[in-house]
């Protein structure tokens, strides 16, 4: 199933998702290791950034770019959904705006304060669109497994006791499925609106 022309995302939208999950992907492994895999911050430094800022640079601007992507993308994530996939992308953005306005504010990331709210509403608008048969299997699953990353993500954080977390690397656990999977995700999803651009595209050129 491909979406009609008139909702299609334009590429730069694609294009924005796979950046920003791109940037989780890269920025995470500068970010844990000068910090280090416990609660007590190292504060070691590379390129003049501490670890913190580095963390802010991995989740400032990839929530940024993510946003734009997902605006680009609001006919196709709302117009079959109806109702619950605008609430859905509403949940969605305002984490996302909020995050990347205030990690690049104070040069530090956030805890995951809105990750519920986020991992809501992503499952919203993959709900929604499954339930319309609005997008293909793969898309729908992957905001669905965003959201995912997201709810667990909050939930490990607030299940497990600080000094349990560092006895158990239990951050990398957290940064990998918060950080790593969900921007390899991120990527998934825009190369998959891509891949619907150029299926559409073929026909035509043939």
């Amino acid at each position: 199933m491909s979406a009609p022309d008139a909702i299609r995302p334009p590429t730069w939208a694609a294009l924005a998702l796979i950046a920003g999950g791109f940037l989780n992907l890269v920025v995470w492994p500068v970010f844990t290791d000068l910090h280090g895999p416990t609660s007590f911050n190292r504060d070691d430094e590379l390129l003049g950034l501490d670890a913190l800022q580095w963390g802010a640079v991995m989740e400032g601007p990839s929530s940024a770019l993510v946003a734009a992507g997902l605006a680009g993308s609001y006919s196709l994530l709302t117009a079959p959904g109806g109702r619950v996939a605008r609430w859905g992308f509403a949940l969605t953005m305002v984490s996302l705006v909020t995050v990347a306005a205030i990690t690049i504010a104070i040069r530090a990331p956030l805890p995951p304060i809105l990750a519920p709210v986020l991992g809501l509403g992503l499952v919203l608008m993959a709900e929604a669109n499954r339930r319309a048969r609005a997008l293909p299997r793969l898309q729908w699953a992957v905001l669905l497994a965003l959201g995912a990353t997201q709810l667990f993500a909050f939930a490990w954080a607030l299940a497990v006791r600080p000094d349990l977390m560092d006895r158990i690397d239990g951050f990398r656990v957290y940064g990998v499925v918060a950080s790593v999977l969900y921007g390899l995700l991120w990527v998934a999803f825009g190369m998959s609106l891509l891949a619907d651009r150029s299926r559409t595209r073929s026909p035509a050129s043939a």
